[in-house]
């Protein structure tokens, strides 16, 4: 028989603790009985807590897309006007014909940066056949002439063995070189080395000052990094102050993932101090540039009214695109949602078919949903055999409620032959747990000598 399932929605928000889910007693059968669901028996993932969400290891820089570094004006003026003008203007209208003849002119008298600009040339095929190997010999005169992006480049090839063999230990060198006239990007590349001990010994204190010498002239990527590594404690000593700093500076320079961060950081006072309205400010912000994570909390701080008036129709709306990004926590909250009519007008098809695209990721309280719908037939065609099907799923993730109701359907020959040692042994998982319900069975075999 159908019954009505009293529900709090399963909100796991920032690192708080989990919303209890409770179902009331409802009949299988001739038998009554509830399935409680323990607290905190999930947990939703932030970018907060879940390590490498956005970065996790930082990546060596790919090659320019485009001249960065147009060529010093030297004395001698092979053409008209302003020669890193021209070059600019050049560069504007895709002409790289002009580009190759304005560089080349300056490259024959050595001049770093012109030799910079046709070593981009034929590492990008413009104007020129593509061609690493004599890409690589321009950066490496520029490099040894102290040019500062030719250093880096010549270190990025080194490591990729392009146009060259790959050599880590000059690829250091070079990135030494680099990093010390203030290339951001080899100073991260040095720190990835250290890590890895790509070229060197592993030094993670090292790698760490190269990171952060990084992130202090702007890389958003590695402030990001570092804001999530100080945050957990991952490869260097718990920091929460220098973390927010991190991704504060992440987070001025306009990245999504560092608003969510920082959302989170004001949520639990991590940090800084604990600010609702700030954290539902970042959050907010986060979640309307698509940031998955961020639309899950955003829906969680609207349902229970944190740092925002409460709204269940935004709740509704932000759950669903989470939902539909894929985060399985909104799945299942949707489902509860259409099946309780929270905020909304019930609707047993809908909630049904959001529990199961949860339950078909693997989340096991959405599994074990599954089987109470397909046990009374809500949204669904009742189905004994579906049932355990779903609940056995549930259970083999150690779900106690699950495992009592796979014993429940065992001693009942519910989808099943009737067997009652199954039943046993399932009851005794549950019973281990806890469970109250699977405690009273094991009673009652015992007292009829099973």
């Amino acid at each position: 028989m159908n019954r009505v399932i009293t529900i709090s929605l399963l909100l796991t928000l920032f690192i708080a603790p989990t919303t209890v889910i409770q179902a009331e007693p409802h009949a299988h059968g001739n038998r009554t009985h509830d399935h409680p669901l323990p607290a905190q028996g999930v947990k939703h993932k932030h970018g907060a807590g879940a390590v490498g969400r956005y970065i996790g290891k930082a990546q060596y820089s790919k090659p320019p897309q485009q001249a960065r570094i147009a060529p010093r004006t030297p004395q001698a003026r092979p053409v008209q006007g302003n020669p890193n003008t021209e070059l600019q203007k050049a560069y504007k209208r895709k002409d790289y014909k002009s580009v190759y003849r304005i560089a080349s002119s300056f490259a024959k008298r050595g001049d770093p940066a012109a030799e910079y600009v046709l070593g981009q040339l034929y590492l990008l095929g413009q104007g020129q056949r593509k061609n690493p190997k004599t890409a690589f010999n321009w950066f490496k005169k520029s490099a040894n002439k102290g040019h500062p992006g030719s250093q880096f480049l010549v270190a990025s090839l080194y490591t990729t063995g392009t146009g060259t063999a790959k050599n880590y230990a000059q690829a250091l060198k070079y990135n030494k070189l680099a990093a010390k006239q203030g290339v951001p990007d080899a100073a991260r590349s040095l720190g990835i080395m250290y890590e890895n001990g790509h070229g060197t010994k592993k030094n993670m204190s090292t790698a760490m000052k190269y990171y952060e010498q990084a992130a202090n002239k702007g890389l958003t990527d590695v402030q990001l990094m570092l804001g999530e590594r100080y945050l957990k404690g991952i490869g260097v000593k718990r920091n929460p102050k220098k973390a927010f700093k991190y991704i504060n500076k992440a987070a001025k320079a306009g990245d999504s993932n560092a608003d969510y961060l920082l959302g989170v950081s004001y949520a639990n006072g991590t940090g800084v101090k604990k600010n609702t309205k700030l954290a539902f400010k970042y959050i907010y912000k986060a979640a309307k540039r698509g940031n998955a994570d961020a639309q899950y909390d955003l829906a969680s701080m609207y349902s229970q009214g944190i740092g925002t008036k409460k709204n269940d129709s935004k709740a509704i709306k932000w759950f669903k695109k989470a939902a539909q990004k894929g985060i399985v926590l909104a799945q299942h909250n949707l489902g509860l949602i259409y099946l309780q009519g929270i905020g909304t007008k019930r609707n047993d098809k809908l909630a049904f078919s959001w529990f199961k695209k949860a339950a078909n990721k693997g989340f096991k309280v959405s599994q074990y949903f599954m089987g109470d719908l397909y046990v009374d037939g809500i949204g669904v065609k009742k189905s004994h055999k579906q049932a355990l099907y779903w609940y056995k799923k549930a259970a083999a993730q150690n779900l106690p409620a699950a495992q009592y109701s796979v014993g429940a359907m065992y001693a009942n020959g519910y989808g099943t032959t009737r067997n009652l040692k199954t039943a046993k042994k399932w009851f005794q998982k549950a019973a281990k747990k806890g469970n109250p319900k699977a405690i009273n069975a094991m009673a009652v075999l015992k007292k009829n000598g099973l």
